[in-house]
Formats: structure tokens, sequence, C-alpha cells
């Protein structure tokens, strides 16, 4: 029997081509690394052209971001004015308001009654409170005014503009709504009824028996009502979109205005509001308690001494009366004797 080292000094042949094939492995995986070296240069060198790429792509867009922002960070009155000049053919239902602070409430408020009436408007509200007057005749801090205008749509940046230059503004918002689509599905409502109710009244015109014509004149009724109130939104939104809303409030004291102003919300609003509420309730319970609390004092006063005698006659007429132990004996003693 050969040993291991005979055995392979006796077969030489299959050793060798053990080692051709180790060999040959050896190689592909050489082959496969440098491949994929090369391969990986190719790829960061397209990525850093597509990363060179990349940055003037995100340049060019953070320009065109930047110009966005600078739109959006404009005023809200010229955002919308382009808005509803970019948008010929539909129904846009502006408002406007304005908060101004002024030196004298009343010559300012009489200014903006002759800036409604410039601009083909009128004043729908007012409300005036003029500030004191001091030693020397001048108005002192604390008057207020509040207007709402209407006037006409093509004519509110007009009458906005005119109310700015009367004061300092400290505030200014404008809404836009568009009631395009809201018109356009009333106005078909409106003709698709129409129909119906010209239908009706030719039936009724053919109609023969007194059920029949009053079963059809109710229906009339009920459709035409619908038709009326259908008519009544689309004038409200013609309305709404020929004539604009224009809110201006005058104050002679800037910090007012500035409260005013801001509107606080979230969590911690809410929560400074329910303690001030908390404080009330309590301040008015208190003051009521405040109120019945000298009628509570007199009224003790004049009851203890009729409840004091009362309970003293109570004891003395329990002392007088005889107990049933000696009414007994009284009785047994007259027995014996």
């Amino acid at each position: 029997m050969l040993t291991r080292a005979e055995h392979v000094r006796a077969d030489p042949v299959p050793h060798a081509r053990r080692r051709s094939a180790v060999l040959a492995l050896v190689a592909m995986i050489l082959a496969l690394l440098l491949g994929a070296c090369s391969a990986a240069d190719q790829a960061s060198s397209a990525g850093g052209g597509s990363d060179g790429a990349g940055s003037e792509d995100e340049a060019a867009l953070a320009e065109a971001a930047d110009g966005e922002a600078g739109a959006v960070g404009a005023p809200g009155a010229d955002v919308l004015r382009a808005q509803a000049d970019a948008a010929p053919g539909r129904m846009i239902a502006r408002d406007a308001s304005v908060r101004l602070v002024v030196d004298d409430v009343t010559q300012a408020a009489g200014q903006v009654r002759a800036a409604a009436a410039a601009a083909d408007g009128y004043v729908v509200s007012e409300e005036v409170t003029p500030g004191d007057a001091d030693a020397d005749g001048e108005r002192d801090d604390g008057g207020y005014a509040m207007f709402v205008l209407s006037v006409p749509s093509a004519s509110l940046d007009q009458a906005v503009d005119r109310v700015g230059d009367l004061g300092t503004v400290v505030s200014s918002d404008m809404t836009s709504k568009d009631v395009t689509e809201q018109y356009v599905d009333t106005t078909a409502r409106i003709e698709t009824l129409q129909a119906s109710v010209d239908r009706v009244r030719a039936l009724l015109g053919e109609a023969g028996t007194v059920k029949d014509i009053v079963a059809l004149e109710r229906e009339l009724s009920d459709r035409e009502a619908e038709l009326d109130a259908l008519r009544a939104v689309q004038q409200s939104l013609e309305a709404d979109v020929s004539r604009s809303s224009l809110t201006v409030e005058l104050h002679t004291d800037e910090a007012a205005v500035v409260a005013a102003a801001e509107d606080p919300s979230g969590f911690v609003a809410g929560l400074q509001r329910g303690w001030s509420a908390f404080g009330a309730a309590t301040a008015t319970v208190l003051t009521g308690l405040g109120a019945v609390l000298p009628f509570a004092i007199a009224l003790a006063v004049l009851l203890l001494p009729v409840l004091w005698w009362q309970r003293r006659r109570a004891t003395h007429a329990g002392a007088a009366r005889p107990g049933p132990d000696s009414t007994a004996g009284h009785e047994a003693d007259q027995l014996r004797a």
C-alpha cells in the first residue's frame, strides 16, 4: 500500500492540473477586481460631472426659489392684484382692510367718507369715538373709528391707496376668493329648474281635473321657490364680484392699533384666556358673597336671640312636666290608702 507521499510522486499529472486550475482562478479574480476598480473610477468621474451639473441645477433652483420667496414675501395686496389681473374671465371676489394711526380721528373720518365717494362707493357702517381734548384743546390718545365701505371691485386698489395716505399704515390685508365654479353651477341649476318650471306650467294649462290642477300648482310653487332661492344666490355672487368691502380702522394711539392687529392663538393664548375667565368668575362669586354677607350678619343678629329664647322655654317646659314614674307612684299611694 502506497503512502500519501509515494502516491503523489507516482501520479504527478493531477497535481499539476490542480495547480493550473488554481492559477487560472486567481487570474480571473484579479481580472474581476481590476474591472471593478476601473468601473468605480469611471463612475466617480461621471459622478463628479453630475455633481457639478447637480450643483448648477441646485443653484438655478435656489435662484428660482429665492424669486418665488421674494414674490411671496411681497405685500399681499400686490400679489392679489397680480392674480386678479392674470385671471381674465374669472369671477374674483375681493375684500380689504386697513389699520391706520392718525392725528385726529374726526378729520380722518371725513377724509375716509370722501375717499369712498371718490371711488364711487358708499359707507355701509361707521363708528367714530373722538379722543378727549386736553387743556390746550388738542386731542389726546384714545380716539377710534371704524368704517365699512362698499366700493366697486375695479376701484378697490384706488380706495386702499387713497385711505392709506390719511395716516401711518400699521397693517393692510386683502383677501381674494374665486367664485367662478359656484356661479357656473348655480347658473346651470337655474337654467335646468327654469325649464322644469316651464314644463309644469304647460302641464297645468292642459290639466282637466281639479285634483291634477292642485297637484301641479303645489309642484309649481315648490319649484318656483327653489328657483327664486337660486337666483338670490346668483345675484349675491354677482354683487360680491362687482363690489368689494373695505374695512378701515383709525386710531390715535399706536399701541392700541398694534394690540388690535395682534390676534394671539394657540395653547398659551387659550391658557391665558381661560385663566382670565377663571379670575373673572372668582371675582364675580366673591363680589356676590360680599354683597350677601351684611344681610346674613344682620339676620343672624335678629334670629339668634329668638332661637335662644325658644330653646330656653322648651327646657323649662320639660322640667315642669311630671314624668310617668311620679304619676304611677302617686296612684299606688292612693290605692294603699
